[in-house]
């Protein structure tokens, strides 16, 4: 999705161009910053074993459903978008 963000600001020859650049690039940033990430909180919170570690992964994946659930409150229902579209269509 953020890979997404960085191509709205470029022009159609950069973005066709440059699009498996920035793909390959976020792609293995993202894997590599993740996993630094995940090392460090694992290291300071002391999980070494594979218990401790399902745990901590278990309760990571409820807190990202959760968030998940929380955000899709924002998303507007097929009718909605399209009452909104209309609206946004007659204002132009």
């Amino acid at each position: 999705f953020i890979s997404m963000q960085v191509y709205v600001p470029l022009d159609y020859e950069s973005r066709f161009v440059g699009k498996e650049v920035i793909s390959v690039l976020g792609y293995r940033f993202g894997k590599s910053a993740s996993s630094l990430v995940l090392s460090a909180i694992t290291h300071t919170l002391g999980i070494g074993g594979l218990r401790e570690l399902s745990y901590f992964t278990t309760a990571a994946a409820a807190l990202w459903l959760g968030t998940a659930w929380r955000l899709s409150n924002f998303v507007p229902t097929r009718a909605e978008a399209e009452e909104a579209y209309k609206t946004m269509k007659k204002g132009s």
